[in-house]
């Protein structure tokens, strides 16, 4: 036995994987092979069109269709908007199926509850909606201009965030200062198990829920204040999960559907979407525009920093509008720049909501300063390794507080920086 096991500590000692013959032999139970009797197949029917008013939403003829138990909008779900993951500001609240106005394609308008999977899908064909189209915002900079259709008129703008540094990056000792415009492009995460979820109520009214999710505790209180129950009211089942990434994080409106329509019903349901419902659903991620500057003196000595960035929150501003926060906290890097100034400005824009990935924020703040340190070696004739030798954080300096509020405890970054170039006999 080693010290690490006498100690209970991981560190130094081997842990064996208890979950991995069951996903070797095609053993593990994932949410799709609940077995719940008399489940109803909830398939949600969702918005063509990127922003506009809803007049009314067809349903007669999906719910006569055979199998079909009931279809439902908004106005029969009856469960208030909400914030789901994190609460940006009041305006911003998500209805489950959109009321009044759709603001991205791929909304929810509708769900319809059948006997199998493959009625729901039939009768879903048959939902239309009468909706009287608005300009649509696809951009952020294009939604933060003053003369911009507006996705939620009560807030009387489309910036979901904005913060200005109050100090100011000076390049009055810098000999050059590079410049640069750089995007890192919005995307969408692609697990092997799509989202899903599954509801069940017993005769006392609990529920409990079973959801492909990243977070389970965090989506039962979610889920508690969404449909108003007692937390200890709702328990939160995680099955196997097929991949997340971040895409899977915080409660879902369908979720919230699937649990209203379960509690309304009496019997089990269960969601389970096509690829393509994912891939306009599940939360998106990144979506910055960074326009920066790095003042250089002709040594390559770093004399400032200065970022303008843009982000997009898509068109339910929650936890995607917060991420350019980190992004700003991270802006300092590896490097000592002497002054950092970094204005941001997010924007809901009509296009599927922001969530955060997989550094939430951070490895955005990486992509650019290395770009822009890539830049500045190109333009002032210094070989890449060196102009970071110069201006990495000392390893004395540690620990180190940034500039933009954050402590380093320890670091020694040029060791891994010889240590690769030696590598690949650079």
């Amino acid at each position: 036995m080693t010290s690490g096991m006498t100690s209970g500590s991981i560190l130094g000692t081997r842990v064996i994987r208890t979950e991995d013959p069951a996903l070797l032999l095609g053993q593990a139970k994932y949410l799709a092979d609940l077995d719940l009797p008399n489940k109803l197949h909830a398939v949600v029917v969702r918005s063509e069109i990127a922003h506009g008013l809803i007049n009314t939403i067809h349903i007669a003829d999906a719910a006569a269709m055979p199998g079909v138990v009931e279809v439902l909008t908004a106005d029969e779900l009856g469960v208030a908007p909400h914030h789901g993951f994190a609460k940006v500001h009041d305006d911003f609240a998500r209805p489950p199926l959109a009321a009044n106005r759709v603001r991205f394609v791929g909304e929810p308008i509708a769900v319809v509850l059948a006997e199998t999977y493959g009625q729901g899908e039939d009768a879903a064909a048959r939902v239309w909606a009468d909706i009287d189209p608005l300009p649509a915002v696809v951009n952020a900079e294009d939604a933060l201009a003053a003369d911009a259709e507006l996705l939620f008129p009560n807030h009387g703008s489309n910036e979901a965030m904005v913060i200005s540094d109050t100090a100011r990056a000076n390049f009055g000792d810098a000999d050059v200062v590079v410049r640069g415009r750089y995007v890192n492009q919005r995307m969408a995460v692609v697990p092997m198990e799509p989202d899903c979820a599954a509801a069940d109520v017993d005769d006392a009214g609990r529920l409990t829920f079973w959801a492909s999710t990243q977070m389970p505790h965090g989506l039962r209180d979610q889920l508690a204040m969404a449909l108003v129950l007692e937390p200890s009211d709702v328990r939160v089942i995680t099955p196997q999960v097929g991949g997340g990434f971040g895409g899977k994080a915080g409660i879902h409106p369908e979720y919230t559907v699937a649990a209203a329509a379960s509690l309304r019903t009496r019997r089990p349901v269960v969601w389970v979407p096509s690829r393509s419902d994912d891939m306009v659903a599940l939360p998106h991620s990144r979506g910055q525009v960074q326009y920066a500057e790095l003042g250089c003196t002709k040594a390559g000595n770093f004399t400032g920093l200065r970022v303008r960035l843009v982000g997009d929150a898509g068109a339910y501003p929650s936890v995607g509008a917060m991420l350019p926060v980190g992004t700003r906290r991270m802006s300092q890097g590896n490097y000592n720049f002497p002054a950092i100034e970094f204005d941001l400005a997010v924007a809901a824009t009509n296009t599927t909501p922001m969530g955060a990935y997989r550094g939430a924020g951070r490895p955005e703040a990486t992509a650019l300063v290395e770009r822009l340190v890539d830049q500045a070696a190109l333009e002032l004739e210094i070989d890449p390794i060196e102009i970071r030798r110069r201006n990495f954080i000392s390893n004395d300096a540690f620990p180190f507080t940034t500039l933009t509020g954050n402590t380093y405890d320890s670091g020694n970054y040029m060791l891994p920086l010889d240590r690769a170039a030696e590598t690949i006999d650079y």
